[in-house]
């Protein structure tokens, strides 16, 4: 089933994999399968904290790679953004990160750019029979510039896992995750978690459309806890080039109004 290489694709371009968005299909793979993907993606997000307005637009390069049941990723974006200078919006608010926030009579937005953090992601599929199962390690590197608020400037490190079931060509998934966040100075966080359920449905043999809900619990009590819904497709292009495109809309007063991604991978 062509569509399931975009499997490595796009967790690692949408986010960081401490608060997983929904996946395309993981079937269980034959042990001595060896594949490494070269990725890229854009992606845009626009929304308002009390009242104030923000977005972000991003590069992303990365690179994935996947020996029988275990995988390694590891991805990094260049942003730019404009939002208020108090306003940390971490990995440019990009799908699952946390937005930090502290009290401030600041009302001017301030456009800044750079590196954001590196993501780092370890996995392992389950041999679980008919289910899928996929748990891995997550690891955000504070690449990103503190100063310029493209970042935290702190180390978040945290578990993340994923069941799925096949039924036909309709795929439903669940997952969750839970991240340790580290804490910037000024700023008081807390540990979260977070969960998505959903349903890919095939379409033939080299693409599928996803469904979901996604919940993020806030790091910090300034910003609430944040719902979305996301729609995705996905298919492959040829044999080695796989496209992803994805867009979600906030359900809840501080998730991002809307926010669109495009990936791609080259595999070999």
């Amino acid at each position: 089933m062509h569509i399931c290489k975009l499997a490595l694709i796009v967790p690692f371009l949408s986010a960081p994999a401490l608060a997983q968005d929904a996946q395309s299909p993981q079937p269980q793979k034959a042990e001595s399968e060896q594949r490494v993907t070269l990725l890229v993606g854009a992606d845009y997000v626009t929304g308002d904290l009390d009242g104030q307005d923000y977005e972000t637009t991003s590069v992303s390069a990365g690179v994935a790679a996947q020996v029988g049941r275990f995988s390694l990723s590891a991805s990094i974006p260049y942003l730019k953004t404009s939002a208020p200078e108090e306003l940390i919006v971490s990995q440019g608010g990009l799908f699952g990160t946390p937005l930090f926030a502290q009290p401030t009579t600041q009302t001017n937005n301030v456009t800044r750019e750079g590196i954001g953090d590196l993501a780092l992601q370890a996995g392992y599929q389950l041999p679980l029979g008919s289910v899928n199962a996929f748990i891995a390690g997550n690891v955000k590197v504070p690449t990103a510039s503190r100063e310029k608020a493209l970042g935290t400037g702190e180390v978040d490190y945290g578990v993340s896992g994923q069941l799925s079931r096949r039924f036909g060509e309709v795929i439903p998934f669940v997952s969750a995750g839970y991240t340790i966040t580290g804490e910037p100075e000024g700023f008081d966080v807390r540990n979260t978690v977070s969960g998505s359920a959903g349903s890919h449905f095939l379409l033939g043999q080299k693409s599928s459309a996803t469904l979901s809900y996604n919940y993020e619990q806030s790091a910090t009590q300034n910003v609430s806890d944040r719902q979305s819904v996301g729609v995705g497709f996905a298919t492959g292009l040829s044999s080695q080039l796989q496209l992803g495109i994805n867009a979600r809309a906030g359900l809840s007063d501080d998730a991002p109004d809307a926010s669109v991604g495009l990936n791609l991978g080259l595999g070999f």
